[in-house]
């Protein structure tokens, strides 16, 4: 979990705004058109389309994202509505700080408008030190107290490598948990863009790991020599995005693991059997529905993910399939000038009950995890979510310049603060529940205040005060959107 240098930004950035900031009240996700407001015939003809600012993106790519082409005849609504579609689309490819867009009346043709879009591009290349949480969220990691439970390494990314959109990260990470990681995305191998390609492969080793979990907290084993496990795996992900807020994605993917012996020991249902080498093949098909007006943090809009994995797993003493289905299904809308509401359901379902300890994720990973249950870790491979936010806009979305820095990929930044109240539902479902487990086959529900803060690089940085149904509350910190 990378904690420590997502933090540090935050912190510098707002220093920085308070400092130097000169504050200019355009609105980020806001850019209204003076053809919209002024223009009053019934039909638009779209003109020419100018790009600046585009130093490194290639032209087709942003084309790419356009709602209409040169030549279209709309009406002057629809024009308006699709304009601001575009300019979604493209600061949605995270590839761009900010994209503003001019329009021209043609002087010989007043029902023809011209466009002229702007971009700044954000910085592309990034080679960075790691130093990072080696557990599930920050609130798990501060409540062991055992602070030596890190990771440090670099990390390299190109977000818009040769300007196409394609992805190259190269990672080394060593300390608690050590990893080897290279993989390279492209996203578009045919000349109508909807074909895309991407390939990864590497190696990660612990000298811990979780192996058992007793009371809703995961126990971890240490060897006392080598490491407790290790995994070596590679996959290819064949992509196809036919329409812009529509795609899919088919992953073909190997893993080969050893565990050290007494993980098996301490643990017989941690892998298959009591052979210390797995080897697993896994097929993953996903698709997904994406009508957010912004990614990092929606405010208006709708998402559907579907996923449905295959895995097959195999030793020298027996194998093991089984099918999991996952569904996300998120919604969101603007209830007044200030205020937003935003509901998440999540579920997912798994044909085999007794999956190997180490891949039965239930609640407490990732996003998969109830409010205020931060600390919790929930076994159970059949599982259902409910989360509810009320939204108020404490400080709208604006736009300021931090004077002492002179790129415009850093001194021009966007930044909006949301308080909000949430209420979340969960369930848990295990046939054969632990009997030491307080929250399996439970109805689980959290309640709680928050406070958002929301800037530019995709940046999300929460602050919440929860309380479960345990009567349980505690202050928690996240970096990612809620919902």
């Amino acid at each position: 979990m990378r904690f420590t240098n997502t933090a540090i930004f935050v912190l510098v950035f707002v220093v920085d705004l308070i400092s130097f900031g000169q504050t200019n009240e355009t609105n980020h996700r806001v850019h209204t058109l003076d053809s919209c407001v002024q223009n009053q015939s019934s039909k638009v003809v779209v003109g020419n389309i100018h790009l600046t600012g585009n130093k490194l993106t290639k032209e087709k790519i942003i084309m790419r994202e356009m709602e209409f082409q040169q030549g279209d005849t709309l009406d002057a609504e629809d024009f308006c509505k699709l304009m601001q579609a575009s300019r979604l689309n493209l600061l949605n490819r995270s590839v761009f700080n900010f994209v503003t867009v001019d329009t021209i009346h043609d002087s010989n043709n007043p029902g023809i408008i011209h466009l002229d879009f702007n971009f700044i591009e954000r910085w592309y290349i990034w080679p960075l030190p790691i130093f990072e949480l080696a557990d599930r969220n920050f609130n798990a990691w501060f409540n062991t107290g055992k602070y030596s439970r890190v990771n440090y390494g670099m990390l390299f990314t190109h977000n818009n490598f040769r300007g196409r959109l394609e992805q190259l990260r190269i990672l080394f990470r060593a300390g608690f948990n050590q990893n080897v990681y290279v993989r390279y995305d492209i996203p578009y191998l045919t000349r109508k863009q909807t074909i895309g390609v991407g390939f990864l492969m590497g190696f990660s080793r612990s000298h811990e790991a979780p192996i058992a979990t007793i009371n809703e907290q995961q126990l971890f084993f240490k060897a006392q020599y080598g490491f407790a496990r290790e995994n070596y795996y590679g996959g290819l992900v064949f992509t196809y995005r036919p329409a812009i807020r529509n795609s899919h994605s088919l992953t073909l993917a190997i893993d080969r693991y050893r565990f050290a012996d007494s993980v098996l020991v301490l643990n017989p249902n941690y892998s298959l059997s009591n052979d210390n080498e797995l080897n697993s093949t896994n097929i993953a098909y996903q698709f997904r529905s994406d009508y957010r007006d912004y990614k990092p943090y929606p405010l208006v809009g709708h998402y559907f993910n579907f996923d449905l994995n295959l895995r097959r797993l195999f030793d020298k003493n027996e194998s093991s399939q089984f099918f999991t289905v996952k569904t996300t299904f998120d919604f969101y809308a603007q209830i007044s000038k200030k205020f937003y509401w935003a509901s998440n359901l999540t579920s997912r379902f798994s044909t085999n009950h007794s999956q190997p300890y180490f891949l039965s994720n239930g609640f407490g990973f990732n996003n998969d995890m109830l409010r205020s249950y931060e600390l919790y870790v929930v076994d159970g491979n059949n599982w259902g979510i409910m989360k509810n936010n009320l939204k108020f806009e404490l400080l709208a979305p604006r736009v300021s310049k931090i004077g002492v820095l002179k790129s415009e990929k850093f001194s021009k930044i966007h930044y909006a603060f949301y308080l909000n109240v949430f209420a979340d539902l969960g369930y848990v479902a295990q046939l054969s529940p632990d009997t030491s487990s307080k929250l399996q086959n439970k109805l689980l529900n959290g309640t709680g205040l928050g406070l958002d803060f929301v800037t530019y690089y995709d940046l999300v940085f929460r602050l919440e005060y929860g309380m479960n149904h345990l009567k349980e509350t505690g202050w928690f910190i996240h970096f990612v959107a809620p919902i």
